[in-house]
């Protein structure tokens, strides 16, 4: 059954936008004046000969155009009325549903205004010392969430900048063949003592790998008045690599980050720095693992990340993170979503993608094999997964071993969630022991308790919204929570 795509806002957004009445669009469509209005309204699906009708008339981007924002939109206003300010108000999905598909942008000035008062509340919590550090910098983190999720973590600018890093720095002709292992293993030997060179004549900077006792707990500093790069001897060489050319991208992408942070609009300094940072490390990946050959490595060896880091000489974790920016318009991968939980269910990196929805103020869903990858360290786990809302997944969680950490210390665990829509995972290798069709039994997992309707979960955390809880002592359930209709 072919799913419907229902984005009238969208095209009622895109008319306006270009000062076209209803009845002058309907003609350029070759449709009727009250069916266009019916389909602004949701009331009729748009198809793909509309579609394509749509992309022959006007200047627009047929793949974004037709993807269904409104998923997202539910689940974040969902967990909007989970918040204790509207204890009281049963907001049912059907209302949201109702809201978002009138107004959509009414329902985004609701999400913005939410956040806008929760950093407000969360700073004077602060002030107060009722909540920790992490408040404070919940605000930056999600800014910059929102940035890497609206350009689907793709940056056509930063990833030229990496292609004209690799010219200089003598690379460049290994990143505009096509891959082969002889080539990437003699690129990945030499890339870092290219990079140090380029470094040391062109940037008049040394660089030198320092004792881990006189680095301490830091694994990388640039000292300006030596005119250094100091990096730690703990560091593996994929993350040497990675870091020097973190402090390259700091020290001569200035402008075009600062450019990039105007563009966005952020509005403070701890967003724009950390906006920056991250910006850096999309550099250093890009440089690492470029482009066009990453790509057609991806497809020929079926997104095997194991391979794929032996290749490029690159971390695992590096290279799920590289596998979630193949989104050039001309030259796509797989879609993939990407998240990093420790082992207590805090998120420390998430980018939805794909029709998947992480929530913004929570957790992730215990059934979740990302949560069961502690029990096996750095085995990876595969599993095909179904949100309530019907949307099917296929997933490889794993966990990653920390960069380093002091002997007197506890090092941190980490595990990472890779993972595409379900009609994607025939081009990966991992999914070819799969049951297709009706023998396919994917686990029912949510975005998170407060926002999951499904009512049955044993491992529920906290109630839904629009439901109460029911407090029987003369009966027992399976799981926390007997739940029952507001």
């Amino acid at each position: 059954m072919q799913e419907k795509i229902l984005v009238g806002h969208k095209l009622r957004r895109f008319r306006q936008s270009i000062g076209l009445s209803q009845t002058a669009m309907s003609e350029a469509l070759d449709i009727s004046p009250s069916y266009l209005n019916l389909l602004e309204h949701n009331q009729r699906p748009l198809t793909v000969t509309l579609l394509l009708k749509l992309g022959n008339s006007f200047d627009i981007d047929l793949k974004s155009f037709a993807e269904d924002d409104s998923q997202s939109l539910i689940a974040d206003m969902s967990e909007i009325f989970t918040d204790p300010l509207f204890t009281g108000e049963a907001v049912s999905r059907r209302e949201l549903q109702d809201l978002i598909s009138a107004a959509p942008g009414a329902a985004r000035s609701v999400i913005k205004l939410f956040h806008a008062y929760r950093k407000v509340r969360d700073e004077l919590q602060s002030s107060d010392h009722v909540a920790g550090r992490e408040a404070r910098l919940s605000s930056p983190i999600e800014l910059v969430r929102d940035v890497l999720q609206s350009e689907n973590n793709y940056f056509a600018s930063v990833e030229q900048a990496a292609t004209e890093m690799l010219d200089t720095a003598g690379l460049g002709e290994w990143a505009k063949g096509k891959p082969s292992p002889n080539a990437m293993s003699s690129h990945t030997d030499r890339i870092y003592a290219q990079l140090v060179d380029y470094v040391e004549k062109t940037m008049k900077l040394r660089v030198r790998i320092m004792p881990a006792e006189i680095m301490g707990s830091q694994l990388r500093r640039y000292d300006l008045h030596r005119r250094e790069i100091m990096l730690s001897e703990a560091l593996r060489r994929p993350q040497r690599q990675f870091h020097l050319l973190v402090q390259i991208a700091l020290l001569t992408q200035q402008d075009l980050f600062q450019q990039m942070c105007d563009q966005y609009e952020l509005p403070e300094p701890q967003s724009q720095s950390l906006f920056r940072v991250t910006l850096a490390g999309y550099f250093a990946a890009a440089v690492m693992m470029p482009y066009n050959p990453f790509l057609e490595s991806a497809k020929s060896l079926r997104y095997d990340i194991d391979l794929l880091g032996r290749r490029f000489g690159c971390s695992f974790e590096q290279v799920c993170h590289r596998l979630t920016s193949l989104n050039a318009p001309a030259a796509r991968g797989v879609p993939f979503f990407f998240i990093r939980v420790d082992d207590a269910g805090n998120i420390s990196k998430r980018l939805a993608a794909g029709g998947m929805q992480f929530a913004k103020f929570g957790g992730t869903c215990p059934k979740w094999a990302v949560h069961k990858a502690f029990r096996t360290p750095e085995r990876m786990l595969f599993q095909p997964v179904e949100l309530p809302q019907g949307q099917k997944f296929f997933t490889i969680a794993r966990t990653v071993p920390s960069l380093w950490t002091p002997p007197h210390e506890s090092a941190p665990e980490f595990a990472i969630a890779l993972g595409c829509e379900m009609h994607h995972a025939r081009d990966l290798v991992y999914a070819d022991h799969l049951e297709s069709g009706k023998n396919l039994r994917p686990e029912p997992i949510g975005v998170g308790c407060a926002v999951c309707e499904r009512m049955e979960c044993g491992q529920r955390a906290h109630p839904p919204i629009g439901h109460d809880l029911q407090f029987d002592g003369h009966m027992r359930r399976v799981g926390l929570y007997d739940i029952g209709v507001k």
